[in-house]
């Protein structure tokens, strides 16, 4: 599925944007790029479910309920 591939790979950059931010010493930003890897991967482990929310508390709620 192209959604799923999509949100992985973009997950995936958001982690290797992490590692270059905490190489530079800026935490701040390391902090937000897992954090939104993490995000992007919970939207998939969703659409695996073929479950989909249209906002970011929906899609963090539908998570902790599955």
């Amino acid at each position: 599925m192209k959604e799923l591939r999509d949100l992985t790979e973009k997950a995936e950059r958001f982690v290797r944007t992490a590692e270059r931010t905490m190489s530079d010493g800026d935490f701040d930003s390391c902090a937000s790029r897992c954090y939104y890897a993490m995000f992007f991967m919970a939207e998939a482990a969703l659409l695996t479910k073929q479950l989909t929310a249209s906002s970011h508390r929906g899609v963090i709620n539908l998570f902790g309920e599955h």
